[in-house]
């Protein structure tokens, strides 16, 4: 190899643009270890031997060995040198199988090593006198350049093939069942792909550097199809194959890399080449990575399965040992969902109470005033009006100036519309004060908690307090409320609390009409009538019925049996807490000692029924 080597050589002293046996030393210490290193420095002792001994005398035949003897020892520590940077900065032990893994050691054995070969040995053929200092650059070039090309083209073939017979498994080549046929046609190429594949790419390589166009681009795409297809061992051998083959051409003068000055020629080729085997190794650097990564899923979804098997065997131990528990956190859950709900029921009834009081200290009494002396104002101006026709009785003809301006002011409809006037703000006072009455009566805020009270004046209280949403508004027309009342006793209750129920009840059934009339088309909505049907009547002196329905959007068969669930809604997000009707529930049957429960049909309405025994705590 260094004699084929030494024969391109057009330097001085046989210094060649290409060198592969450093790329077979490196190979062989990073594969087989540094006990070879004898093996390498023998190596390049007899190499060099050939080329640089003088054997016009013994005395020169020894001085000459000084020199090849100092270029062995510099190959050895060179390589030496480098396999130790690469085995101490790449822990793995095949040091191609990742991307960061290729550029380390592309830059410390593909470059460094050459480095100390290079400098070595040109400074012993220098100093030996074999080569003038004034192409010391020149040569040391060569040296270098030939260096890094036989160790790309050299060194990954034999580590990559290495790596490929150690770990493939040839078993399961099976070639037997190969038929040429129309059917398995493809199945036949797939499976010859590694024999034909190289022999292409020979035979493709070897027009392009026959050729004295510049086609060498051409050979990459095909570079490229040989590392995805073979891997990094095929990869590494089609660029091993293409730098031959491209060395040859451009030795006999044919190819685009060939010039006047064959050393030139030779140090471009190789430089391509190496720049070539960079691309490959770090191509197939980065599909091995992938490889791992893949591989090392696989066994991490493996052990991932393993540990479910013994998770779901754990989880089947612990879900009987916590069926016990959860059913003691339940019950402390549904415990505190109680405790919330009654700390909102309080807190919603304190914040009423408030409103209540704040509206009976500052509308009330100003309203009570007002109310009072509009009956003075009453008084005094039928005083007025009484006055002024006496006046006209006295002075039938007023002057002209005083005529003028009982015409301006139209005394007589002034008379007339002052006493409408003061009547109509007399019944405005006493609508205020009856809405103000209503709220004190709905809260209860003026009695004590338990109290005899008439029903039917805490439903229409109510039902003043929601007169507004009663009340006609766009595209949905006015809701009638038909009441039912029977002669009911009075009974003692929670006042406040069953107000509370008779609001959540009568505020959901305003909703679900509301609800509804968005659906109808405008001809439908004509002929819709919205109502609320409030009855009341009792059952043989001891019960109380107190039914509210309405033809609403009604209930569906699946949330019957979760209307009284606290949290639960059907309302859109963000219009309803799901606590209303949980909270009357618990006043109904808890408070109250009665039932509280629904019938409905989707779009058909709903009602909703109060029993209430006649003597509660008795």
């Amino acid at each position: 190899m260094a004699e084929v080597c030494r024969n391109l050589a057009s330097t001085p002293q046989s210094v060649t643009p290409v060198w592969l046996p450093d790329g077979l030393a490196v190979g062989a210490i990073l594969i087989w270890g540094n006990w070879l290193w004898f093996s390498v420095f023998l190596g390049s002792f007899l190499a060099n031997i050939f080329a640089f001994k003088d054997d016009s005398s013994f005395i020169n035949l020894l001085i000459s060995f000084l020199p090849v003897f100092l270029i062995a020892l510099g190959t050895t520590f060179g390589t030496l040198g480098g396999a130790y940077l690469l085995k101490k900065f790449v822990k793995e032990d095949y040091p191609l199988d990742r991307i960061i893994n290729v550029l380390k050691f592309f830059v410390l054995v593909g470059l460094i090593t050459p480095i100390i070969n290079a400098t070595v040995g040109v400074t012993s053929l220098t100093l030996s006198g074999k080569i003038d200092w004034s192409i010391y650059i020149t040569v040391w070039l060569t040296w270098w350049v030939s260096n890094v090309s036989g160790i790309l083209i050299i060194a990954p073939i034999l580590l990559s093939w290495h790596y490929f017979i150690t770990n493939y498994n040839f078993s399961q080549i099976n070639l037997s069942n190969l038929q040429l046929n129309k059917v398995n046609f493809l199945n036949f190429i797939l499976k010859t792909e590694p024999l034909l594949l190289p022999i292409l790419t020979t035979l493709i390589a070897y027009l392009i550097f026959e050729s004295t166009y510049h086609l060498e681009y051409i050979i990459i795409p095909l570079l490229i199809w040989n590392a995805f297809r073979l891997g990094q061992s095929g990869g590494t051998l089609a660029v091993f194959l293409v730098a031959g083959i491209a060395s040859m051409s451009t030795v006999n003068g044919r190819g685009g890399f060939f010039l006047a000055d064959l050393n030139k020629s030779l140090i471009l080729l190789e430089s391509f080449i190496a720049v070539i085997t960079l691309t490959i190794l770090v191509l197939t650097g980065a599909i091995l990575e992938r490889k791992e990564v893949q591989s090392q899923l696989k066994l991490a979804f493996a052990e991932i399965a393993k540990t479910n098997e013994t998770l779901e065997q754990r989880v089947k131990e612990r879900t009987e040992e916590l069926k016990d528990k959860n059913l003691i956190l339940e019950e402390t859950l549904q415990s505190l969902k109680n405790t919330q709900l009654q700390m909102i029921q309080t807190e919603k009834m304190s914040a009423l109470g408030q409103l209540v009081g704040g509206v009976a200290h500052e509308i009330n009494n100003p309203v009570n005033f007002i109310h009072g002396n509009l009956n003075h104002l009453a008084e005094s101006s039928q005083d007025l009006i009484e006055i002024i026709e006496l006046y006209q009785e006295e002075y039938p003809q007023p002057s002209q100036f005083l005529q003028e301006e009982i015409e301006n002011i139209d005394l007589p409809f002034l008379q007339q519309d002052l006493e409408k006037i003061i009547k109509s703000m007399q019944n405005g006072t006493k609508r205020i004060k009856e809405i103000v009455l209503s709220l004190r009566n709905f809260s209860r805020l003026d009695e004590s908690e338990l109290k005899e009270v008439d029903l039917h004046e805490g439903i229409d209280n109510t039902l003043v307090i929601l007169q507004h949403r009663l009340h006609q508004e766009e595209q949905i027309p006015e809701i009638n409320v038909i009441k039912e009342y029977g002669k009911l006793p009075i009974i003692k209750c929670f006042a406040g609390q069953l107000n509370q129920v008779f609001m959540n009840i009568l505020n959901n059934a305003i909703d679900s009409i509301k609800e509804y009339n968005k659906k109808l088309s405008s001809q439908e909505l004509e002929s819709h009538v919205n109502q609320i049907k409030i009855e009341t009547k009792i059952i043989d002196n001891q019960e109380i019925i107190i039914s509210i329905s309405d033809n609403g959007m009604g209930i569906n068969s699946e949330d019957m049996n979760k209307v009284f669930d606290p949290f639960f809604t059907t309302k859109p997000v963000g219009k309803g807490t799901g606590l209303g009707l949980s909270i009357s529930y618990q006043i109904i049957t808890e408070k109250h000692q009665g039932k509280l429960w629904v019938d409905s049909n989707i779009n058909q309405g709903a009602k909703f029924v109060i029993e209430l025994p006649i003597n509660l705590l008795n």
